[in-house]
């Protein structure tokens, strides 16, 4: 009988925050909805041009072990 009660519980409180969530985020009415992939995006210089002014230099020795 306990375990009927945990089970049913559980459902319960299983479909009180999936529910909410699903109308909240999964709503096919937003047609506002970015549906542009990465590669559809325009890209930007501001990664290469920092990626010029700091090379890639040794950062040094390791440290000594402990």
């Amino acid at each position: 009988m306990r375990i009927t009660i945990i089970a049913v519980v559980g459902i319960l409180s299983y479909l009180l925050v999936l529910l909410p969530g699903y109308f909240l985020f999964v709503s096919e009415d937003d047609e506002s909805a970015v549906t542009e992939t990465l590669a559809e995006l325009p890209e930007s210089n501001l990664a290469a041009k920092s990626a010029e002014k700091i090379p890639l230099t040794n950062p040094g020795d390791a440290p000594p072990p402990k």
